[in-house]
């Protein structure tokens, strides 16, 4: 009895198979580019003489044979699996979404990338002292457009123009080298290395303009000009970068015109802690920049923290110097020096932040080599918890935890910036005036999203023997005082 059902469940095991194995191969819904070969068949098995334990034996080969299809189909399955998110994840790169998305070819190394940059300004002054009438109104203070990318993976550029007070400029244009490890090699218009604010873009800055010495002083030797620039990160901590420039872009030269000026910047920070909420920078910097017939450095100055009314709170002109060793020369600043200091602070939604000035003018022949200095220092707080983020030693973009939106009860990030700021171009051996500027500055930062923001400025400024000081002085005395009230609204991507 036990033989009979023992071949009995045998021979329906045995009738079995080939249909499960036809089912396993058929029904499997996989990919028809992956090969489902099935498995080489198993050798025959060796008769033993018993034909129940022969039978056996051959329906253990069988289903070990299956057992191997079954692994087989599975590893397929996985390989289409991978195959599909592959192209998924292509797909995802090739075009990356944002306020201007970013095309790439991930296979190639390129991307291309639109940018830009519209900052709309509007300001009302009030006068105090010195009878300067301002002129309150509206003003596009930057329209920026260009774009950047990079090529074959370590190739890096970029391309953007200007419109500021009706005139449209090349603001970047450079190409950078990124194949060496902790090495970036910068070729072309750009910004020299130079401070906190000024290596920043200006669509992160805290308040609506840079410090008022940041901005003189970086006229005569920094700002935007046409050089080579190598930048070394040793550490995630430390940031080196050094280069040698021209002139800017825009500068006209002809057979009467001099020489283009050179020069010769520098730049280093340090970020012993930079987290999430928390950071630690530290950094200085210096040029020396010669001016050839005293063509560029000619006078020193800046507006009092907006630029809606184009008067100077304070101003100092380097006359020429006539007496040179060919008769008729004319001669004046022979080169500058310039050094500074920076620091910021980071904790929670608290920071604070601040920049040391000091340029030294050489002259031609016995005349004064006047100093110069100035400073700033500000904090800030976030109302709604965010904090200020550093990038590659430069401030980076404030993400809202949540963004503009009061159908859902959201309404962005908020915050509050007090600053004070000086300029200081007084050296009495030079001239026996006091040359001093000064401005308090309270400003309001709404983050809409991470590429919109509302500012509002409220500045009182003040400056001895300034520009804004209109005759007669037993009038309107020697020094300016006045109030503005400036508002910005950014895009920027």
């Amino acid at each position: 009895m036990i033989r009979k059902i023992l071949l009995g469940g045998a021979s329906a095991f045995a009738l079995a198979a080939p249909l499960m194995a036809q089912t396993a191969a058929q029904g499997s819904g996989l990919d028809t580019s992956v090969p489902a070969d099935a498995p080489a068949a198993a050798a025959p098995v060796a008769k033993t003489g018993d034909a129940v334990l022969d039978r056996l034996n051959e329906l253990e080969a069988k289903v070990a044979a299956l057992e191997a299809r079954n692994k087989q189909l599975e590893t397929e399955a996985a390989e289409t699996q991978t195959r599909v998110q592959k192209v998924e994840v292509r797909a995802a790169k090739e075009v990356q979404p944002g306020p201007a998305p970013t095309f790439s070819d991930v296979n190639g190394g390129f991307t291309f990338h639109p940018r830009g940059t519209l900052q709309l300004d509007y300001a009302a002054y009030h006068s105090r002292a010195g009878g300067y009438d301002y002129n309150n109104g509206t003003d596009i203070r930057r329209g920026r457009f260009g774009f950047d990318g990079t090529a074959w993976g370590v190739w890096k550029y970029r391309i953007e123009a200007e419109f500021v007070k009706n005139t449209t400029n090349l603001l970047d244009a450079y190409i950078q080298y990124a194949g060496f490890k902790n090495v970036l090699i910068t070729v072309g218009q750009q910004k020299a290395p130079y401070g906190l604010e000024a290596n920043g873009t200006d669509a992160l800055a805290t308040f609506l303009e840079r410090g008022m010495a940041n901005s003189a002083f970086g006229a005569v030797g920094a700002e935007r000009r046409v050089g080579a620039t190598v930048a070394i990160t040793p550490t995630p901590q430390i940031i080196a970068a050094v280069g040698i420039f021209g002139a800017g872009e825009g500068v006209q030269r002809n057979a009467t015109t001099p020489d283009e000026t050179y020069g010769v910047n520098g730049r280093v920070t340090f970020e012993p802690i930079n987290d999430v909420d928390k950071l630690v920078h530290v950094g200085v910097s210096a040029y020396h920049v010669s001016d050839f017939a005293a063509r560029t450095i000619s006078n020193l100055g800046d507006r009092p923290n907006t630029r809606v009314d184009g008067g100077l709170i304070e101003s100092l002109s380097f006359a020429p110097i006539t007496t040179g060793p060919a008769a008729g020369q004319t001669r004046g600043v022979k080169d500058a020096t310039y050094w500074g200091a920076e620091a910021a602070g980071v904790y929670g939604r608290f920071s604070v932040q601040g920049e040391y000035n000091h340029l030294h003018i050489n002259r031609y022949d016995n005349v004064v080599d006047p100093n110069f200095d100035g400073f700033y220092v500000f904090g800030t707080v976030f109302l709604t918890g965010e904090s200020r983020t550093f990038k590659n030693g430069t401030v980076d973009r404030v993400k809202p935890f949540n963004d503009f939106n009061p159908a859902a009860g959201h309404w962005g990030a908020v915050e509050l910036a007090v600053r004070y700021d000086r300029l200081n171009l007084t050296d009495l051996a030079l001239s026996p005036l006091d040359h001093n500027a000064y401005s308090w500055t309270v400003g309001l930062n709404w983050y809409l999203n991470p590429n919109t923001r509302f500012i509002v400025n409220y500045i009182r400024f003040k400056g001895y023997n300034s520009p804004l000081v209109v005759a007669p002085v037993a009038v309107n005395g020697t020094t300016a005082k006045g109030d503005a009230l400036a508002t910005r609204l950014q895009f920027d991507f």
